[in-house]
């Protein structure tokens, strides 16, 4: 059973007349656990990109056992960003409602500004980098009217109508976020909280319906995975468990955490390796059930880190981890890029397992520096001015 944490909710307040005035107790909601989380969902996402040949049980190099067992780690490495999707869901999720509790209404201006200044920079900068890429990189496709619709935020449809051979194809998820975000606000800002749970539940619903359909129609992938209304299962699991928690962290010993994480992982596992959600027609119960049992599971990841008591502090606290995860988008923008050169580098790595590490490793050493420039030259200024400006309660360290 989850207990909130005593002391840890913030005061109400009373609503002010003058802008982003808050009561010190509503002005910050910082959990540098989720930094860490971050990073790890990064990296999964990352292992997908690196271990694709799936769970085929017969592999030219590997034995079936090992070719099996990695093929189902890349998998459940595509849920990488399922895990953002509930990280990102549940912070802004209690960001808005501790906004909401503090001053009695909610600034959607302010939020939408927040969100331009947080993601526009870096995301603009970047499609224009990968559109360039088009003319001098012969593999490298994408059209002027895939980068519009990138530029439109309506990458996920891009991408469905059209799989993009570019680098900037991770940007899909992104787009899916930012046509949640489009209307998330106007939700908290006149719902109670049992009417954003039943929203939420109302999503997952609608995505398994359409699921249902798509599975009787015979129609696959990309648009299962990719579409705005079959995915959003991650996204309706972050909300619940920000509601659920209701401005608390969840209070639970070590043992239960580390049975949280194992269930949790394993239960993505399973997924990927009995699911098959992202081959082109998948059995129809499998797509209904699979996508809600991933948010799921990334629910449980979430949890066994969230708040005080956690054995995983030592790792998702320190230095290191909080900086890489604050560098996230960065790497999650990046990270073709740097596989890209590694595809140079190392153009045996299908063939050869020192060629696939060599490959795997330059591609990650590679996108770190890149990510690191981007936060600091590109990212900061804006953060910087979201964080002085335009921010109620703010979710990043002083």
């Amino acid at each position: 059973m989850i207990r909130p944490t005593l002391g840890e909710e913030p005061s109400s307040g009373v609503s002010s007349r003058q802008p982003f005035s808050l009561p010190p107790a509503a002005q910050t909601f910082y959990r540098p656990e989720l930094d860490g989380l971050r990073f790890f969902a990064f990296l999964a996402v990352y292992v997908n990109h690196t271990v694709a040949f799936g769970t085929a049980s017969h592999h030219h190099h590997l034995p079936d056992a090992i070719a099996i067992a990695l093929g189902t780690v890349g998998v459940a490495g595509s849920f990488g960003v399922d895990l953002f999707f509930v990280l990102s869901a549940f912070l802004i999720t209690e960001l808005l409602l501790r906004e909401r509790r503090a001053r009695g209404r909610l600034d959607v201006k302010a939020f939408y500004i927040r969100r331009a200044l947080r993601i526009w920079p870096l995301y603009f900068v970047f499609l224009v980098f990968a559109y360039a890429l088009t003319f001098v990189v012969p593999h490298e496709k994408l059209a002027w009217w895939q980068l519009l619709g990138f530029a439109l935020f309506s990458g996920n449809w891009v991408y469905i109508v059209h799989p993009v051979p570019t680098v900037a194809a991770p940007l899909w998820s992104i787009s899916v976020e930012e046509q949640f975000y489009l209307v998330w606000p106007w939700v908290v800002r006149h719902g109670s909280p049992r009417r954003i749970v039943g929203l939420a539940l109302g999503l997952v619903a609608i995505g398994m319906a359409i699921r249902l359909g798509f599975g009787v129609a015979d129609i696959g992938e990309p648009w299962v995975s990719k579409n705005s209304l079959t995915r959003v299962d991650g996204i309706a699991a972050g909300v619940i468990l920000a509601v659920a928690l209701g401005g608390n962290m969840p209070r639970i010993g070590p043992g239960p955490r580390v049975a949280l994480l194992a269930g949790g992982l394993a239960l993505l596992l399973w997924v990927a390796y009995g699911f098959d959600l992202f081959e082109a027609h998948t059995e129809t119960l499998a797509s209904v059930m699979g996508w809600p049992f991933v948010a799921l599971g990334c629910v449980a990841v979430v949890i066994s880190a969230l708040g005080r008591n956690s054995p995983f502090d030592f790792a998702l606290k320190s230095k290191p981890l909080i900086y890489l995860g604050r560098i996230s988008f960065g790497l999650y923008v990046f990270h073709q890029v740097g596989l890209l050169v590694a595809d140079r580098v190392f153009p045996r790595f299908n063939d050869a397992a020192s060629q696939w590490l060599g490959h795997t490793a330059l591609g990650l050493l590679l996108t770190v520096p890149m990510a690191a420039a981007s936060y600091r030259w590109l990212e900061q200024p804006f953060l910087k001015l979201k964080q002085r400006r335009f921010t109620v309660v703010g979710s990043r360290p002083e």
